[in-house]
């Protein structure tokens, strides 16, 4: 099984669990507008719970690496490596618009964990401090 995870989106949450064949088995989006550290890890536990599945049961990961809102996109790609890290298994970045199924074709091609790098699209918008 495989668990995509899409944090682009700054208003939303786009998980899903999809077999081996390529049919979602789960697919859901969780409004998380600036909530996303809070929401994540809570909405992919409800979805393997809500399928009768564990973390275990996971085989890889296909993530959203980009563009979106800089700590979105952080959230989502620095979860999706550690839950991969922690469980052994593949995972790779698609960009936002491009088709699950591409991530899935990636999967296929990597046997191992190679960390997914973010790709935010633009340079950090970091504001003076200020003056007191």
């Amino acid at each position: 099984m495989i668990l995509y995870i899409n944090t682009a989106n700054n208003k939303k949450i786009v998980l899903a669990l999809i077999n081996k064949q390529g049919k979602f088995l789960i697919k859901r989006s969780i409004a998380a507008e600036y909530k996303q550290s809070e929401k994540l890890l809570v909405g992919i536990e409800n979805i393997l719970r809500s399928k009768k599945k564990k973390k275990d049961d996971i085989e890889g990961v296909v993530v959203t690496k980009g563009p979106g809102s800089f700590t979105a996109i952080r959230i989502g790609v620095t979860t999706a490596n550690t839950l991969a890290f922690a469980l052994g298994v593949p995972v790779v970045g698609i960009m936002d618009g491009e088709t699950i199924e591409k991530g899935l074709l990636k999967l296929k091609k990597c046997n191992k964990f190679v960390s997914v790098i973010p790709e935010y699209g633009q340079e950090p918008n970091i504001s003076k401090p200020k003056k007191r």
